[in-house]
């Protein structure tokens, strides 16, 4: 044996043995058999109802089997068989799943077979194609048949939400969907159709949470329910509640406590749902939701209209939708990783809208080679939804309502009195209000961001700036009034009985000829031209806006040359 072979002879023991000895510190004796911690070969975790693995995607379904004993006598039964995008057909019973090194993530929950036997054969054996352009005509003309909307976007956006319930595991998140809107506006008719096209789609007003959970984390349904009224009953909102909250999100755990073992289990939560009713839904939950309100159409042909639920057009749709997830789910995962495709909108949409928005987004950027102009077509209507849920917000909204109270009160850094602050709200307030009391001002100025206060006799003061204010508005996405571009124009709009504009502004050159505070200004205009404190702040703005005044080292402002 030549030096060489030496070499690699040495060497070769040597690795053996390194490895001889992972081998033992990774293997545990037991009376009955030795455990060795298997690290190279894992398990493949699949979940049972849909899913992307290795490259590889999976759809679950119920098929009849013979079970054939010894002497050929034959059986039928059912059993979940996972249908995979490469042909390829994995049936789940342990022995069987073992040979494939494959694990279900859940147990398997059974739900009716939504995808037709003819069709899943078709795919196995490579016979059945779909065009991306007949699957988006066939679900929106089926919204479009039994719906009427007056905004036309609102088909294209239900097709695309639709459609997207096959794919919403690929992204980060999916918008939950609200149907709002008076009796007898074809609310619980779109959740029929909804339910007739959507992933695993279960329609239920009467849902226990036990079921919900399950049929969630184990069939990764898409959880349509009618009247959420009935969330107000106390003895189920907190875990439907805690279940809507959270599920919006990939990943999104809630734990409840099982009821015999009394540990806690974690529940995956994150699907598809509907939130269908009339009174609306609270200021957290409508931030996971794009809002579809519903009137009552003028249409009678289509109003009156009856969905034929046993007809196969739903299902040659699903079957199609079914093809089309496991022939493109790879091009839309692509899409998903693509940030620059939203760079349009982000000017737009910000924090949850844009989170929200990004799947109806991408899958309308997928299909808008097919129909040119959709994608902007979305985008627009993306951005007249978020401007509807500011304006909302900036009306109804606790925390806004606060800061619009600040922007009026505060017009120099100093320390306010939160009584000052709670009473100013109530000025805008139809009638009064049990809530609003000192301490939910505080809390909400804390929770705002405004710490520095200080006692003042019963009560307490904050210190408060009007920059901080400003920048809390613009945060929170608060528009400052918009105003006429000149202060000529705006001053001339007034009653002529008071001082002429040219007298105005040089009876305000002459009063202030020392640096001063906004406030001062203010009220010198008001008086000057018999104006409410409201007009007169906005004329000083006008001032501002044309570069009359500008502020000093120290906050004060001063006239411009």
């Amino acid at each position: 044996m030549n030096e060489a072979d030496k070499k690699l002879t040495i060497e070769g023991l040597a690795q053996s043995k390194e490895e001889l000895i992972n081998k033992l510190k990774n293997t545990f004796e037991l009376q009955k058999f030795n455990v060795e911690i298997a690290f190279e070969s894992g398990w493949k975790q699949i979940h049972p109802a849909i899913d992307v693995v290795d490259g590889v995607a999976y759809v679950g379904v119920e098929l009849p089997c013979y079970h054939i004993d010894d002497e050929g006598k034959r059986e039928l039964h059912e059993h979940h068989f996972l249908i995979g995008s490469d042909k390829h057909k994995i049936l789940c019973l342990k022995e069987a799943l073992a040979k494939e090194n494959v694990k279900l993530r859940h147990s398997v929950v059974r739900l009716p077979n939504r995808w037709s036997l003819k069709s899943i054969e078709a795919w196995l054996n490579g016979e059945v194609w779909v065009d991306p352009r007949e699957v988006y005509v066939a679900v929106k003309t089926a919204f479009e048949t039994y719906i009427e909307f007056e905004d036309d976007r609102v088909y294209d956006f239900l097709t695309l939400w639709s459609i997207g319930t096959y794919f919403y595991h690929l992204f980060n998140s999916y918008p939950y969907l609200n149907i709002h809107g008076m009796k007898q506006t074809g609310k619980t008719k779109l959740d029929t159709l909804l339910s007739l096209i959507c992933f695993n789609a279960v329609f239920s007003n009467n849902i226990s949470t036990a079921s919900a959970y399950r049929l969630v984390q184990s069939g990764r349904c898409t959880l349509i329910m009618d009247e959420t009224e009935k969330l107000r009953n106390p003895e189920r909102q907190i875990d439907f509640r805690n279940m809507l909250y959270a599920g919006y999100k990939k990943g999104a755990v809630v734990y409840r406590t099982h009821k015999d073992t009394l540990k806690p289990e974690p529940f995956e939560v994150y699907s598809p749902k509907v939130v269908t009713n009339i009174r609306g839904i609270e200021d957290v939950l409508e931030d996971r939701c794009i809002t579809i309100i519903m009137k009552r159409g003028k249409n009678l042909e289509i109003t009156n209209r009856e969905i034929p639920m046993e007809a196969e057009v739903w299902q040659e749709i699903r079957d199609m939708l079914y093809v089309f997830y496991l022939s493109n789910f790879n091009e839309v995962s692509e899409l998903t990783e693509q940030m620059n495709l939203l760079e349009r909108v982000t000017s737009k949409l910000k924090q949850r809208e844009l989170e929200i928005w990004k799947p109806i987004l991408t899958l309308a950027y997928y299909f808008d080679k097919h129909f040119n102009g959709l994608f902007e077509t979305i985008c627009r209507f993306a951005e007249s939804k978020s401007q509807e849920k500011l304006v909302e917000n900036l009306t109804e909204t606790l925390d806004y309502l606060l800061v619009q109270t600040l922007h009026v009160l505060v017009k120099e850094p100093d320390f306010y009195r939160v009584k000052d602050i709670k009473e100013e709200m109530v000025k805008n307030m139809d009638e009064p209000q049990k809530w609003l009391t000192c301490k939910w001002v505080g809390n909400a100025l804390r929770r705002l961001g405004f710490t520095e206060k200080r006692r003042f006799g019963t009560g307490y003061q904050y210190y408060l700036t009007p920059e901080k204010v400003k920048d809390l508005m613009e945060r929170l996405g608060i528009p400052e009034p918009t105003l006429s571009n000149t202060f000529t124009n705006t001053l001339s709009s007034q009653s002529s009985t008071c001082l002429s504009i040219p007298e105005v502004y040089e009876a305000l050159r002459n009063k202030l000829t020392e640096p001063f505070y906004e406030s001062k200004a203010v009220n010198l205009i008001a008086e000057l031209r018999k104006c409410n404190p409201e007009e007169a702040e906005k004329l000083f703005k006008v001032l501002v806006d044309e570069g009359k005044l500008f502020r000093d080292a120290y906050g004060l402002w001063m006239w411009g040359s």
